[in-house]
């Protein structure tokens, strides 16, 4: 497979040419100490800790208006859960406890207990549905009762504590009298812990989900008393501070990522929904928030309704994101651009053009983020053609990694070399920046002049992508050029370039004029050409990772060559063919 051939930047043992690093300091099989602050919060005092002053009454939040999946949850009626590709088996009471089971995956064992799937339960229709999610509450109750690294960590905590109380009604109504008693006080001792853990380190949408999280605790527990009218205020104010930081003026949140996207604009449709079913009006700066984020989740959707595969995103459930986008109330239609994240939509007839054109994440949003810059992605009418590869929540690390490499994106690669670093922590350095974007329309027609500096300080390399977009969506023209800033020469010449189209697995292409050109078939029938000029044209294995769960095999289209001191261009041209 030639996704990856070679990165000098990615330090990965199982890239050819790479450098192998080491990622841990410890001897294989060495025992590991734990640290003084977790052994803290494993201890016995810790946990007498969190029932101080535990709230005594509660009020129910807004029931759960997402809908659940009934193959799961009728899975789970016989005692087994499918999450992330894994399956497990779950039974309440068991000497083989489930919450933290040997041998799960990570993904797998944050599902369980985070509880979302209580509305898979609540949705299989089978009249034991409910008594049984009673009996595994209480099964959690009493074993989890102590601090836990997997069970309680913040991101699944604040899910469950959401999860168990958008779903109080349901299980109360199939429990005995004292559950009531025993759900309030754990659920209280989860709401202590998760307000210490929240005072610092809050980024990203994980700060979303928590402060969520917090907000439905203290809606819960508003009539217990006026600590709760106070830390309410206090979150919501705080929410309302982060949101106008976190999601930018055109409506992108900060991580750039279109399944993020999607995420956190369900997080705030929540929150406001919460504080509606409690007479209460939500912050000015959350409503400005859900305005802005609803018009691009649309920006962010081919014609298929799936998400585009910028910044490790998949495609996404299509019938979620209309119930997202119904429930925001927000009919914006998709802008053409966003300004400040630097994301670029072209439409025309029923082809569809989206160019991710700004520069990576900033620091602390950049842990899952892609050195994809200048990369597109194109559909025609409800068929995708040239995709990046995505990856799906559930993937393997070692693919989680490879798919953030630049070769993973419809973009240009020069020296197998990332155009921005991936460290061996994930996160970013020497980011391809200064992107620079200059848009113009001619008569239906469109035009985007893209460049990035990412290659300029190992080779002296500037990379420039025009596109064109005929007025009838039947021809794609691009050039790639590679140059020194400011006409100046190139300082590393000799370096190769690779100009990669990833296809759609459904696509079928073949190599014709003499190697001069490909042809590509969509399921439909409809018939695209790509022709080059200033390059060799090939074809090579790619893989796909858009679609939750499944690896799927594809082609890539590679132009190659060599850049000289003078500077290399490419032009190409992906045209409809009629008939």
């Amino acid at each position: 497979m030639t996704l990856v051939a070679d990165s000098r930047r990615s330090g990965d043992p199982l890239v050819a040419g790479s450098r192998p690093v080491r990622s841990t300091l410890a001897e294989p099989g060495a025992p590991v100490p734990l640290p003084f602050g977790r052994w803290l919060l494993a201890s016995p005092f810790y946990s007498l800790t969190l029932g101080h002053r535990s709230p005594r009454s509660f009020f129910a939040v807004a029931p759960d208006p997402w809908p659940g999946d009934s193959v799961v949850g009728l899975r789970l009626v016989v005692g087994e859960l499918l999450a992330h590709g894994q399956v497990g088996a779950v039974a309440p009471q068991s000497p083989d406890a489930p919450w933290r089971r040997e041998g799960m995956g990570t993904l797998w064992l944050d599902s369980l207990n985070g509880f979302a799937w209580l509305r898979d339960l609540r949705d299989c229709g089978d009249a034991d549905a409910a008594s049984l999610a009673v009996r595994l509450v209480d099964d959690w109750i009493e074993r989890e009762w102590r601090w836990s690294p997997q069970s309680w960590k913040r991101d699944v905590l604040a899910s469950r504590i959401v999860h168990w109380i958008r779903h109080y009604d349901w299980l109360a109504a199939a429990a005995d009298e004292a559950f009531p008693a025993r759900f309030v006080q754990s659920l209280g001792r989860q709401r202590a812990h998760l307000r210490r853990v929240t005072r610092t380190g809050l980024i990203g949408h994980e700060a979303v989900q928590a402060m969520k999280a917090m907000i439905f605790a203290d809606l819960a527990f508003l009539r217990d008393g006026k600590r709760f009218e106070k830390s309410l205020e206090q979150n919501l104010a705080r929410l309302a501070r982060f949101v106008k930081r976190y999601v930018a003026h055109d409506g992108i949140v900060a991580e750039r990522a279109p399944h993020l996207q999607v995420a956190v604009l369900r997080h705030l449709i929540d929150v406001r929904s919460a504080l509606g079913s409690a007479e209460r009006r939500a912050p000015a700066e959350l409503i400005a928030a859900i305005d802005r984020m609803a018009p691009m989740v649309r920006f962010f959707r081919h014609g298929d309704g799936g998400l585009a595969l910028f910044n490790g995103s998949w495609e996404g459930e299509r019938t979620l994101m209309d119930l997202v986008l119904a429930r925001s109330g927000s009919s914006e239609p998709a802008p053409q651009m966003a300004l400040q994240s630097g994301f670029q939509r072209l439409t025309a007839g029923t082809s569809l053009v989206l160019v991710d054109a700004g520069s990576p994440p900033g620091r602390g949003m950049d842990g899952s983020a892609h050195a994809g810059t200048l990369s597109f992605e194109m559909s025609a009418a409800h068929e995708r053609l040239v995709v990046n590869c995505g990856v799906y929540p559930g993937a393997a690390p070692e693919w989680k990694r490879f798919m953030r490499f630049t070769a993973a994106h419809s973009t240009a690669v020069v020296d197998d070399t990332n155009s921005t670093e991936i460290t061996d922590h994930g996160s970013l350095e020497y980011r391809a920046g200064n992107v620079l974007v200059d848009r113009a329309d001619d008569q239906g027609a469109q035009w985007l002049d893209m460049s990035h500096d990412g290659y300029r300080s190992l080779y002296g390399i500037i990379h420039r992508r025009r596109l064109w977009l005929s007025a009838d969506g039947g021809d794609l023209r691009g050039e790639d050029m590679f140059a020194g800033p400011d006409g100046r020469m190139v300082t590393v010449p000799d370096r190769r370039f690779i100009v990669r189209f990833h296809l759609h697995p459904t696509v079928k292409a073949t190599l014709a004029q003499s190697g001069q050109a490909v042809l590509m078939r969509l399921p439909s029938g409809r018939g695209w050409r790509l022709r080059a000029s200033g390059a060799g044209v090939g074809l090579a294995e790619s893989i796909y990772l858009g679609e939750d769960g499944r690896h799927r095999r594809t082609e890539q289209i590679v132009l190659v060559g060599q850049i000289p001191a003078e500077g290399a261009a490419v032009k190409w041209a992906l045209t409809r063919m009629e008939g």
